[in-house]
């Protein structure tokens, strides 16, 4: 398929069938099952929105990744137009977060700006991310990637930014990392973009790999086939953290069955409530408001009953 140099207003309102991918991903749900080997057992998964979106967006995607067993951590934001300033610092502590209860590396899931603050945190932390994939994400020349009639917001947003960055104290870095991360990058594009240029929507590397949906750029998250592809990327990533469980992370005891643990409480509880009845019964000293046992006169057959039974 031959590419466009520019994407002009045809393009973008080829962009109203991400509805129709939204109601296409709805069914795949619904009727059909995914791969039982597919399922995890807590691995933790960092969704980010793309611009002039927020996490809404990606709840559909988080739900049926969720409903697989993934713990899925979302950016908190409400509107993706923050400067990248304030953006890049807030997802790093959810990454942080998501990577201290989880106890392991977290996979990044970005969709179009979203996928590139997913990977500028792969590449300035690259010990807490196991992989990050792209949905969309023009990492190559942003400003020039959109589409015509959606460049004047995409350079407001920027000259936005630079006047935050002007009138901030202090040395700010905002500049995008050249070289791809060090961790294994997903790159999913679609030659039918609306909205960015696909062609700066890849890049080579070592640890890179690039495939090509047919899909629209918003309805990327919401794409049949991009979610088989997720799934199958974090299957890999979970497999391998079951492999990779230390030994010494295992508990040397045995854990009791529910009908040893049912037995043990029915003791317990029998024995709290037969002491006062065999032994006497608790009451409070006005003295010193200490907890004592008294033996009262018409409780004293019982108790010899009592010591009798224990006794024996």
């Amino acid at each position: 398929m031959k590419s466009k140099l520019h994407l002009g207003f045809a393009d973008l309102f080829g962009e109203t069938r991400w509805l129709g991918d939204l109601i296409s991903f709805t069914l795949h749900g619904l009727f059909r099952r995914t791969n039982p080997s597919a399922r995890s057992h807590g691995c933790g998964v960092l969704l980010i929105p793309g611009f002039l979106s927020g996490d809404y967006s990606l709840n559909p995607l988080g739900a049926r990744l969720a409903a697989l067993g993934y713990r899925i951590f979302f950016s908190g934001i409400w509107y993706n137009v923050d400067c990248p300033v304030h953006t890049l610092p807030r997802l790093e502590k959810v990454l942080r977060k998501a990577n201290y209860k989880t106890h392991a590396k977290v996979v990044l899931i970005g969709h179009s700006l979203g996928g590139i603050y997913a990977r500028e945190l792969a590449c300035r932390f690259p010990h807490l991310v196991e992989r990050a994939i792209l949905l969309g994400s023009p990492i190559k020349d942003p400003l020039e990637s959109p589409n015509i009639f959606l460049r004047p917001i995409f350079y407001w947003w920027h000259r936005r930014c630079a006047e935050m960055v002007a009138g901030s104290a202090g040395e700010v870095k905002v500049e995008q990392s050249r070289n791809p991360p060090r961790v294994p990058e997903t790159l999913i594009y679609s030659k039918t973009d609306g909205v960015v240029q696909w062609r700066n929507c890849i890049e080579s590397g070592p640890e890179v790999e690039t495939i090509e949906v047919p899909s629209s750029h918003c309805g990327l998250p919401y794409c049949p086939e991009v979610f088989e592809i997720i799934v199958d990327r974090l299957a890999r990533f979970s497999e391998a953290s079951r492999s990779l469980t230390p030994i010494a992370a295992v508990s040397k005891y045995r854990p009791l069955s529910s009908a040893s643990c049912l037995n043990r409480f029915s003791k317990a509880l029998a024995a709290s409530c037969l002491m006062p009845f065999l032994f006497g019964r608790v009451s409070e000293s006005p003295l010193n408001k200490v907890r004592v046992l008294k033996v009262r006169p018409h409780d004293q057959k019982r108790t010899n009953l009592g010591r009798r039974i224990f006794n024996d």
